[in-house]
């Protein structure tokens, strides 16, 4: 497996194009708004969109699955090198650095939302009357004093509960803060003892008992490392041919629609004794996506290519940036192509490629120039406060 600073470099690509697929998720609820409501009289495919929102292919656009996806690979990556070596002082630093590194790129997303309102830069609503996504893209950016929106958010409610007023993605923040918390402080508990493993199982069973369909896949992301160390002592033809199976799986499970509807989906014959646990379908396939590629060095492979690694590079770049530019860049490009009277879907498509020209080298700079930035001053700020002798698990 290739190591980079201590991670696994491979999930640098799975992490990419989950934040990717995000990205066209939100774009098609702009634009084939009906494959998410399955509403066929806001159909721009004669149909088409809801046949694909319905099918198992939909797993491709399935925002709530990606999402999962991030929060699986977040308990893995927190926790994989402290596991390694177990240096205390990994977590220990992991958990002072958390929310500088998270908080320094989500302010700065902020200020340029709110920077983008005041300039009034945003034409999302002209937009969503023609695309009939007023329901969603329609709402967004609609503020009587973006000002003290902005301290709100600055100061406590996109961090700590949720608030994604001025950028729709920002809703995952505080699951993502509060489950990375989650992990630091679940390995410093049970540092000292030889019963971690049985800790986790307990923690996933009252995660699960509890209906914590999103902090769970934190916990699950701490067992990888011990799948993990299973593969890499069993390297056999059966573990990649299980690997694939797994994945075809994970993405099935993947398919099963945000809107919590399965009529019309292969979903719609299951068992009504299944019906109870559909809410457990994203976190199950997520954990299943990443165990096939923990598994499968060929899977590893695909996903190393360097754009992909770019991707996952700039991905959480690109997870803030995106709806800011669909809401600007996007919107005027649409309606200026519905004035020259391009067809719709001609247009959504020059959209698209405009969209994602714009957006791979901006979210590159914000990567380079604030994402890790806040990387770096984080563990400044971090060696600043620390004590000099550090803390270790000797």
């Amino acid at each position: 497996m290739t190591k980079r600073n201590g991670n696994v470099a491979y999930l640098d690509g799975v992490r990419g194009i989950a934040a990717f697929l995000v990205f066209l998720h939100h774009f098609c609820l702009v634009f084939y708004t009906a494959y998410f409501t399955w509403d066929a009289t806001v159909s721009h495919l004669h149909g088409v969109d809801i046949k694909y929102g319905q099918s198992i292919f939909s797993f491709i656009t399935n925002g709530n699955y990606c999402v999962q996806i991030f929060f699986v690979l977040s308990g893995f990556v927190l926790s994989r090198r402290y596991l390694i070596s177990q240096d205390l002082e990994i977590v220990i630093s992991g958990l002072h650095r958390r929310f500088l590194r998270l908080f320094i790129p989500v302010a700065f997303a902020l200020i340029l939302s709110y920077i983008m309102i005041k300039a009034h830069l945003f034409y999302n609503v002209p937009v969503s009357q023609i695309t009939n996504s007023e329901w969603w893209f329609g709402n967004m950016w609609h503020l009587e004093e973006p000002f003290m929106k902005l301290i709100s958010n600055l100061s406590w409610s996109t961090m700590f509960s949720s608030d994604s007023t001025l950028d729709t993605s920002l809703w995952t923040l505080t699951i993502e803060f509060y489950g990375s918390l989650f992990v630091f402080a679940f390995l410093a508990f049970t540092h000292f003892t030889k019963f971690r493993q049985l800790f986790l199982f307990l923690t996933i069973y009252y995660f699960f008992m509890t209906g914590s369909g999103y902090y769970i896949s934190f916990s699950l992301g701490i067992s990888l490392y011990y799948i993990e160390q299973w593969a890499q002592r069993n390297r056999k033809v059966y573990i990649e041919i299980l690997a694939f199976l797994l994945l075809g799986f994970a993405l099935f499970l993947g398919s099963f629609p945000s809107n919590n509807s399965y009529v019309g989906t292969v979903f719609e014959h299951q068992g009504h004794s299944l019906n109870n646990y559909v809410g457990w379908y994203h976190p199950l396939g997520a954990f299943l996506l990443v165990i096939a590629f923990i598994l499968s060095p060929l899977l590893q492979r695909l996903v190393n290519f360097r754009m992909f690694r770019f991707l996952g590079y700039i991905s959480f770049s690109l997870y803030l940036l995106h709806p800011l530019l669909m809401g600007s860049w996007s919107s005027w490009i649409f309606m200026e192509l519905q004035y020259a009277r391009v067809g719709y879907n001609h247009a959504v498509v020059i959209v698209l490629l405009a969209t994602t020209a714009v957006l791979l080298p901006i979210s590159w700079l914000m990567a380079k120039y604030i994402d890790q930035f806040g990387i770096h001053f984080a563990k400044r700020v971090y060696q600043y406060v620390r004590k000099p002798t550090g803390v270790t698990g000797k």
